[in-house]
Order: structure tokens, then C-alpha cells, then sequence
């Protein structure tokens, strides 16, 4: 009895200490990736976002993917879209953005979304979407289409039923150990963890100098942020089962960008399959690309941008010749 008791009392010490020490980790997080940009509050909701270039420009709204916030694709893309006018926002739940309680899903944050476009004055934005922000990207192309001008997907994530996203997802819901996974155990080691994704989602192309600390990509190990996002790609079947069968009706001019060599998805389900179903996409696959294919072929993102958008002017020119 003696014994088992000491052993309680250490395991607990030392269970305290590690909270401890994991709420020291997060704090030095937030300082080094302190929120840069402004604030929105929709709905009663509050959304970080930066906006960049010229705001007499039409908008271009980028959404990052999983895992991931705004400095992500700023990173990769600030230096070619420096004179466009740019809307970089911390999708709902990450980076510094709020998520509201509840259920949550691609519609309910297409709609948030919606919103905030609206709060913002932009009547409508062409829409860049990385991997599962390229799925929220096209959720916001079926239900809002007055406020999506064009689509342009780097490595979307669109497909149900490839394969379970990892174990840790739904682990991190799991009584006793989810909230060790979420409060202790990420915190204090999730940065390795994050340079070997960061690895994988670049292969075969090679990993940005500093890129971890560029991109704030640690902000993921605060326990909230960490929920959100697992909580996303635990469901993330579901999630693209209710929606992939919706995309041949997009009307939207769509360029869809990828390569053939990513290892995080199936490039060929993903992009090639779903550009074939869609009334005005074209699929551009990039030689040697990986999943993170914005940073070294921000070049190709801009120009898919200025091809949706030449689109968009012919269609107005017909209708307003045929008017």
C-alpha cells in the first residue's frame, strides 16, 4: 500500500511538473508568434486576418490548409502578390482566430466566412485554397458563389474515403489520454514533431531555411488550436463525402495546381479526377512538386490567379455584349 501510494505521488508530481512545464512552452509560443495582423469580430466571433497591396485592386482571399495559419502562405506568397490586393486570414479555429462552440464543419466555416468577406466591404474575392483550405474554398464556391469570383486550389484535399487521417486526431478526444495529448504531450514535443511533417508535406522539394519559426507553425501546439485542428481531420471523410459530389456543379473559372510526386495526398483523386468533373477547371500539374508547392512556385499560384481573373472579364464582356 505504501509503495503503491509513493508511486502515486510521484506520478502526479511529475504530471504537475510537465503541465507546468507545458504551459511555460505555450506562453513562449505566443510571444515569438504574437498576432500581426487585425481583428474581426463576426458574429461574435473574433478573426485575425492581414491585408496587403492595393485595396483598389479586386480581392484575393487565401485560405492555408490544415494544421497551418495565415504567415503560412504569406511566407510563400507575400513576395509575388506584393502589388495585389491581398486578404490573409487565420481560418476559424487556428492561428489567432476564434472557433465558435458547437458544431463545425466546411459549411459552417464557408459561412462564417461569408461574413466576414461581407464585414469587410468585398462583395465578392477570387479564392486561394492550400490542401483543406482548398476544400473550404470550394464549400464557399457551393453555398456562397455570389462571393467567389474565381478559384485557384494548390494541393486541394477534396476527396472522401483515401484513408484515415492519423490515429492522434481522435486520440486527442479520448478520455485521460486526449487531454494529456492536447495539454502536455504537444506542447512539450510537438516541434520535432512538426519538422518531420513539415519534411514530408515539402518532399521531394527541400524545406524553406527557418521555415518552422517563419510560418508560426508551432502556434498549432497551443490545446485549443491543437483540438480545433485535430478535430477537423478526425472527421475529415465525413466531411468530404457530403460535399465532393457537389462540385461538378461549381461554375466558377478554377485552376487547380499540383504535383504528381506530393506524399502528404493522392494528387490524381484529389485534383485530376476532381478537374475533370468541374464545368471550367484546368488542371496544371508541376513537375518535381510536393504537397507545400506554393513556396517554390509562388510564380504559377499568380498565375492562376490572373487566369481566373481574365476569365471572369471575358465572361462580363459576353453578357454585357449579348445585354
Amino acid at each position: 500500500m505504501l509503495t503503491a501510494a509513493l508511486f502515486a505521488g510521484a506520478s502526479l508530481a511529475v504530471l504537475l511538473a510537465a503541465g507546468i512545464g507545458a504551459r511555460q512552452a505555450v506562453r513562449r509560443i505566443e510571444a515569438a508568434h504574437p498576432p500581426r495582423g487585425e481583428f474581426a469580430t463576426i458574429d461574435g466571433t473574433r478573426l485575425h486576418y492581414r491585408r496587403s497591396g492595393d485595396p483598389s485592386k479586386p480581392a484575393t482571399l487565401v485560405l492555408h490548409g490544415a494544421a497551418s495559419n495565415l504567415e503560412e502562405p504569406h511566407m510563400a506568397l507575400s513576395g509575388v502578390f506584393g502589388q495585389e490586393h491581398v486578404i490573409w486570414l487565420d481560418r476559424p479555429g487556428l492561428g489567432w482566430s476564434q472557433r465558435p462552440r458547437g458544431d463545425w464543419s466546411p459549411r459552417h466555416e464557408a459561412a462564417l466566412i461569408a461574413r466576414f468577406l461581407e464585414a469587410l466591404g468585398l462583395e465578392r474575392a477570387t479564392v486561394i485554397g492550400h490542401s483543406w483550405g482548398g476544400a473550404i474554398a470550394m464549400r464557399l464556391a457551393i453555398d456562397h458563389p455570389g462571393r467567389v469570383d474565381g478559384l485557384v486550389l494548390v494541393a486541394p484535399a477534396l476527396s472522401a474515403w483515401i484513408g484515415k487521417a492519423a490515429w492522434f486526431n481522435a486520440a486527442s478526444f479520448w478520455p485521460v489520454l486526449g487531454p494529456l495529448i492536447s495539454y502536455i504531450l504537444v506542447p512539450l514535443t510537438g516541434r520535432s514533431q512538426a519538422a518531420a511533417g513539415a519534411v514530408a508535406a515539402f518532399h521531394p522539394e527541400p524545406v524553406p531555411d527557418a521555415y518552422i519559426d517563419r510560418s508560426a507553425l508551432t502556434l498549432l501546439l497551443r490545446p485549443d488550436i491543437w483540438q480545433a485542428n485535430s478535430r477537423d481531420m478526425a472527421n475529415v471523410n465525413t466531411h468530404l463525402e457530403c460535399q465532393e459530389h457537389r462540385y461538378e456543379h461549381i461554375g466558377h473559372a478554377t485552376v487547380i495546381l499540383a504535383g504528381k510526386a506530393d506524399t502528404v495526398l493522392w494528387s490524381h483523386r484529389h485534383a485530376g479526377q476532381v478537374a475533370r468533373r468541374m464545368k471550367r477547371a484546368e488542371m496544371r500539374w508541376i513537375s518535381g512538386a510536393g504537397h507545400n508547392l506554393h513556396h517554390h512556385h509562388p510564380e504559377q499560384v499568380l498565375d492562376a490567379v490572373r487566369q481566373v481573373r481574365g476569365e471572369l472579364r471575358e465572361s462580363v464582356r459576353i453578357a454585357g455584349g449579348a445585354a
